[in-house]
């Protein structure tokens, strides 16, 4: 019987694969060799990769260090880049002192260390301001250009505070954004037409947004289309008073009280228009017309002053 010779493999490896058979099935078997010294070997090499990863980011980090001392040494702590001018360029009341403070700009920083992003952003946070923009110019220049709202209205409404023609009140613009009257807007303002409400609710007004008082809104576009119609100076409205759900009194320059319905005001304005260039043409002065009606209208005229003479002796 011929002899069958098995040779003993060994291995100097940490860890070995061996093959079995078990139930016809092939398994791997892995086996991991461990010992003390095998473990602080292991250690120390994790130690050493350990050790370069922590000079490299050092490096890293003074090279980065010493960048950022460069690029402030070369620009932000430069005289030559020191801001020196703002230019504004607006088509409102905005003035420098209000911006710079505003914008959170320090006149005795650089030009670089001005985050003009962010002085954007709180420019356009001012309810009178539609938008704006902010430019470095080297050396030391910074631009500054806003869009500021154009008001066309006041409010008034005791119920809110809202005083009416009055430093500090509130104006509303064309699209009916209300904002505060500050500065030297008061100056434009002091002759504009006044929108007066008996109720209202703080929801109904929000600085910065238009109004949601749809009265308040219609009065706003009558008083849009006595300005567009070019009439005289007289017949513009001083005043708009909503009286109720469903009228409105125009007080007049010259002291003429039109009520207009909360509709149709392009026929009533025509109306108004024609009556009142007939009562010019006699000599008349109106007192009160109602405009609501298609026909018929009532109008109560002013009574004619009666001149006295002076009794002499």
């Amino acid at each position: 019987m011929p002899l069958i010779k098995f040779r003993k493999k060994t291995s100097r490896s940490l860890r070995s694969h061996r093959t079995v058979r078990r139930g016809g099935d092939i398994q791997k078997l892995h086996i991991k060799v461990s010992s003390p010294r095998i473990v602080m070997i292991q250690i120390m090499n994790g130690i050493g990769k350990g050790l370069k990863l922590s000079i490299v980011f050092a490096l890293i980090g003074l090279a980065a260090w010493g960048g950022y001392k460069g690029m402030r040494h070369a620009f932000i702590d430069n005289e030559k880049y020191k801001l020196q001018e703002i230019k504004l360029q607006t088509n409102g009341h905005l003035d420098h002192q209000r911006v710079v403070e505003v914008a959170g700009i320090n006149l005795n920083d650089s030009i670089f260390a001005v985050n003009a992003e962010d002085a954007r952003k709180r420019l356009n946070a001012l309810p009178e301001v539609i938008d704006s923009s902010v430019n470095r110019r080297l050396p030391g220049t910074l631009k500054i250009k806003i869009t500021e709202r154009v008001p066309v209205v006041w409010l008034e409404c005791d119920q809110l505070g809202y005083p009416g023609r009055k430093d500090g009140g509130i104006l509303a613009d064309k699209d009916g954004i209300t904002f505060p009257c500050e500065g030297a807007l008061w100056q434009t303002a002091r002759d504009l037409p006044v929108i007066v409400l008996k109720e209202s609710t703080v929801d109904d007004f929000e600085l910065g947004k238009p109004m949601q008082h749809r009265d308040a809104m219609r009065a706003l576009r009558l008083i849009q289309r006595f300005s567009n119609t070019g009439i005289r100076n007289d017949w513009l409205p001083e005043r708009v008073i909503l009286v109720n759900n469903y009228s409105m009194d125009a007080v007049c320059n010259d002291g003429t009280r039109a009520t207009f319905g909360m509709y149709e005001h392009e026929r009533q304005m025509r109306d108004f228009i024609k009556i009142s260039e007939h009562t010019r043409k006699t000599q008349r002065n109106i007192q009160h017309i109602n405009l609501i009606p298609k026909k018929n209208i009532p109008v109560r005229f002013a009574a004619t002053p009666q001149l006295v003479q002076p009794n002499t002796p």
